[in-house]
């Protein structure tokens, strides 16, 4: 039980290190050199649970994918309109994305890499299919407005989030990545509400309150 105890702390701290190094460098800048002493475990340590950087980014992206799902479902069971649970969605991953290095590091690599079989691995019709079951509701409930596509609105949603996360990358010196998908959301809702919801034109479309 020790030793398994043991080899799990083993790989948890080479996948923190491997976080801090992807997302600081990402998949090309960063080597298995540096990951190894960040970690500073032994180089038998390290290959024994990770072959390659290769299978250290896809474990690092797979976790992230599970931390996306617990935000999705967290907000999904919440007592709150749909059109509020997808602003909720995206403020609230914007968070963890800012808070967390692990998925902070799995959202760039999924950006950057195409995966050891050199397809996308961003399971960015995941996101679509969320974002677009909660917009089915709101336009259900009249919330939305009637021109609005919502297969195309969810695409839309979810492209300018994951570039409104780029962007917040390379702008390192912008912390403040939640206010920015606030900011997006004012923009956004101006033209998805329907007129009953709008707000009056002197003033932003109303963005719900997720953190």
């Amino acid at each position: 039980m020790a030793l398994q105890e043991r080899a799990v702390r083993t790989r948890e701290t080479v996948l923190r290190a491997a976080s801090e190094a992807f997302a600081a460098k990402g998949f090309l800048g960063t080597s298995m050199a540096e990951i190894l002493d960040l970690a500073q475990v032994t180089k038998g340590a390290l290959y024994f649970h990770f072959g390659s950087k290769e299978e250290l980014a896809a474990s690092i992206i797979a976790e992230q994918e599970k931390a996306a799902r617990r935000v999705v479902e967290t907000v999904v069971a919440e007592s709150a309109p749909p059109l509020d649970k997808v602003v909720a969605i995206t403020v609230r991953w914007a968070h963890t994305v800012q808070t967390d290095p692990q998925v902070r590091a799995g959202a760039r690599l999924m950006t950057e890499w195409r995966g050891p079989d050199g397809g996308p691995m961003a399971p960015y019709g995941w996101w679509q299919g969320v974002i677009r079951d909660l917009l089915a509701e709101a336009r259900e409930r009249g919330d939305l407005h009637p021109r609005v596509d919502i297969d195309l609105a969810a695409e839309f949603v979810v492209s300018s989030f994951t570039c409104s996360q780029s962007l917040w990358g390379i702008l390192c010196e912008h912390p403040d990545l939640s206010g920015r998908v606030r900011s997006l959301w004012q923009l956004l809702l101006t033209g998805m509400l329907a007129d009953e919801h709008r707000a009056p034109a002197t003033g932003p479309a109303p963005v719900a309150a997720a953190t």
